[in-house]
């Protein structure tokens, strides 16, 4: 764990609440950014973050420490995200949108898409990686756009490292898949 995360935790611990400033500045817009990439509305990404962290202030006499404290906050934050869909599932209101990539994050996996406009290649891989098995696209999220480590991903996501391997491949392949398909379509590629 970062020295200064450390630093800044006991603060707050020992009664200093305006310490817990510190962690936010320091994780806001990295958590923001990856909750827009996993739910395509930078409104709710907003808003999970700051429930995110509100609730890890409440509970942070119960980090262990042995992770990082970011990972801890970015599974609180994708477990809200996740209990605001099943949430909005149950209210029959699934109007969420594509996710919001950065191209360039997937090198030859967009490649099909090569002769569209920026704004078009975007989209493609946007409505792309928004087919995939939720499971699938969180480790993509996770690791492609967030950086994390095998690890960090397995602790966050609760599941085994192998699992992140393989659904990590999976979704790759997948989006690979997908953006051939898409690309067909559009006749800018033979099958």
């Amino acid at each position: 764990m970062l020295s200064e995360d450390i630093q800044s935790i006991k603060r707050v611990l020992a009664g200093d609440a305006a310490a817990f400033a510190d962690l936010v500045g320091r994780y806001e817009r990295r958590l923001q950014g990856l909750l827009l990439h996993a739910c395509g509305s930078r409104e709710l990404a907003e808003d999970i973050s700051q429930e995110a962290f509100a609730r890890a202030y409440r509970k942070l006499n119960l980090f262990s420490g042995d992770s990082q404290f970011y990972t801890w906050l970015a599974r609180i934050a994708l477990n809200l995200l996740a209990s605001d869909r099943r949430r909005k599932r149950l209210e029959n209101q699934l109007g969420r949108e594509g996710l919001e990539v950065a191209i360039d994050s997937f090198g030859n996996a967009a490649s099909q898409v090569d002769s569209l406009d920026q704004s078009e290649t975007r989209e493609c891989v946007q409505h792309a990686i928004a087919q995939l098995d939720e499971d699938r696209r969180m480790v993509l999220l996770l690791r492609d756009f967030d950086g994390m480590d095998y690890d960090a991903i397995a602790e966050t996501l609760d599941i085994p490292i192998g699992t992140v391997r393989s659904r990590l491949h999976r979704a790759r392949l997948d989006l690979r898949s997908l953006l051939k398909h898409r690309a067909v379509q559009l006749g800018l590629s033979q099958s």
